[in-house]
């Protein structure tokens, strides 16, 4: 078989779905609703009006709620300004070493020194929105080397609830690894050198951004050089030479970041596995439309899927084998993974984001009649528009515990010492059910417990829960204050403090809390709502000094560092 630059563009990449045949018409010049829909104009325009409906909600929002946003917003706000400010390095220093997880760490500190704070990472949200999206577009077209409406529905899959949840690094990761692979499979027949070289040089980085990004990246070009490989059948020697030189020239992509890896601190890391069970890998496959409603998240997931099936049953499908490869591997890999390996959490429910983008990528209608491709059309517009809407309402009714919360730590003194706790579920199960949705992903995580980050950057405090772990961030505490970190574990409960004895589970957590009177001057509660009494709480160690919705602050009263 001869293997031209034309090769993915063969009948032979494409799995074609049997499909009924057309009923004879009349010849006509006139072009045909799909190649209509599909021309330049349209895709542009619709490509144009759906990347800036992303952007609607990051416009309504100055702290969108997103899980982790707001601390990671507050170590970027450390590397850019801490070494300059005296109380700042006392507490944190920069400490670089290979690390595969600092996408936001290289690029943010960067744009805090042109934008302020807020609006720089604002900016680096909407990168972490359209580089996916646009690298699922990318590839898509790398794949079928033509341009379909269908690829605009990549949208729906950029608020996924990792996103959500400020995973800011593997979504920059993903997105970038999806455009390098689209740039392999359109160049590597025609282009092969330059193609090789750039894979060589892109690995490296993407590896930085995120080991999950490098490994999709290795999987999305490994799927394509399998379909090549297989499609040659090795029939004879010079077909597994050629074999052995495509397998070698993918090794040389993979070399370095190896060599990096080996020498970062997560491969020395070790931590039993733990794993979901079957009913949640089952609901976490969903995870690229999982937001603040579980309802609603399964209902758009449930559309997409149907209209995916129907295409298929119908033979209205158009796949990329590449794709298919690269989708299966996913699947199975994600049925194995583990929740939670070297230290690292939501290890497979990643898996299902990447399968989501790829469902967008990969797949794509064909042959619909001109009612079938209106009624499409129609329902994912509609349905896209409702998603945005309901994102940026969710968000604009988020701000109010942000405002609340910079007020309540405004009597906060630089460089003083602030615990962060938690009013949690069993406290007032009531107040749960009936909290703002943009407080909680459903089944996942709540979104607030970071927000204490504007401790540190308001009023240059310290807060235990920073994200300073020197296995995967490029910062380190500074003693005395090691010692009073949580590791990036969420806040601990608030009734902790009442305890005469903290249960030894919880101490080895949040080791601070045994004598935590003499360690702190003030105490922060989150979702203070959730606790009717908190006016009263631990009077006789702790002063009532603000409190407004979301927060209470409390004062660490002088008599309690007696012994």
């Amino acid at each position: 078989m001869n293997l031209t630059s034309d090769f993915v563009t063969s009948e032979a990449a494409f799995l074609y779905l049997p499909q009924p045949k057309p009923v004879a018409k009349h010849k006509s010049s006139a072009p045909s609703h799909e190649e209509v829909l599909d021309s330049a104009i349209t895709w542009w325009v619709s490509l144009g009006l759906m990347l800036g409906a992303l952007l609607i909600p990051l416009a309504t929002a100055e702290v969108p709620p997103l899980t982790d946003y707001p601390n990671h917003l507050a170590r970027c706000y450390l590397l850019a300004f801490g070494n300059s400010d005296p109380i700042l390095r006392q507490m944190f220093t920069a400490h670089w070493r290979v690390i595969p997880n600092i996408a936001i760490d290289l690029i943010l500190p960067g744009l805090m020194h042109v934008f302020s704070p807020l609006r720089a990472g604002r900016i680096m949200l909407a990168f972490c929105l359209l580089v996916p999206t646009t690298g699922a577009i990318a590839l898509s077209r790398a794949y079928f080397r033509r341009r379909s409406l269908w690829q605009m529905a990549a949208g729906f899959a950029a608020f996924n609830v990792l996103f959500l949840m400020g995973l800011m690094n593997f979504q920059i990761a993903i997105g970038v690894a999806m455009w390098a692979a689209a740039a392999w499979i359109r160049y590597r027949e025609s282009h092969p050198v330059a193609t090789i070289i750039s894979a060589i040089l892109l690995a490296p980085a993407i590896f930085f951004f995120h080991l999950f990004g490098f490994c999709f990246y290795m999987l999305l070009i490994g799927s394509y050089e399998f379909f090549i490989i297989f499609e040659k059948r090795l029939q004879s020697w010079d077909d597994v030479r050629y074999a052995a030189i495509r397998a070698c020239a993918l090794v040389a992509a993979l070399i370095v970041p190896a060599i990096l890896y080996s020498a970062s601190p997560l491969e020395k890391i070790s931590f039993a596995p733990v794993w979901l069970s079957l009913p949640k890998k089952l609901y976490f496959l969903f995870d690229s439309q999982l937001a603040y409603s579980s309802l609603f998240d399964l209902l758009l997931a449930a559309t997409i899927l149907a209209f995916v099936i129907y295409c298929v049953i119908n033979g209205r499908a158009r796949v990329s084998k590449a794709a298919l490869i690269c989708s299966t591997a996913l699947l199975c890999i994600y049925l194995v993974t583990p929740e939670t390996f070297k230290g690292v959490h939501l290890v497979d429910t990643r898996l299902p984001v990447m399968l989501g983008f790829m469902i967008f990528a990969g797949f794509m209608p064909r042959g619909l009649s001109s009612r079938e491709n209106h009624a499409a059309g129609a329902l994912f517009a509609l349905l896209f528009v409702a998603r945005i809407a309901f994102i940026t309402n969710v968000w604009a009714e988020s701000q109010r515990d942000i405002t609340n919360l910079r007020q309540v730590i405004e009597p906060i003194a630089p460089g003083s010492r602030v615990m962060t706790a938690d009013v949690v579920y069993h406290d007032n199960p009531g107040w749960f059910s009936a909290m703002p949705m943009s407080r909680n992903l459903p089944d996942v995580s709540p979104t607030y417990w970071h927000i204490a980050s504007f401790v540190l950057l308001d009023r240059h405090a310290f807060w235990p829960s920073i994200f300073a772990e020197e296995s995967q961030q490029p910062i380190t505490m500074n003693e005395p204050y090691r010692d009073l970190t949580t590791g990036g574990h969420p806040p601990p409960d608030y009734l902790y403090l009442a305890m005469p004895q903290v249960p030894a589970k919880e101490l080895a957590i949040f080791p601070f809390l045994e004598d935590w009177q003499n360690k702190f001057d003030y105490v922060l509660v989150l979702n203070a709502e959730g606790a009717p009494e908190l006016d009263n709480f631990q009077s006789k160690k702790l002063q009532l000094v603000n409190r407004r919705g979301i927060a209470a602050l409390f004062r660490v009263k002088k008599i309690a560092r007696l012994h």
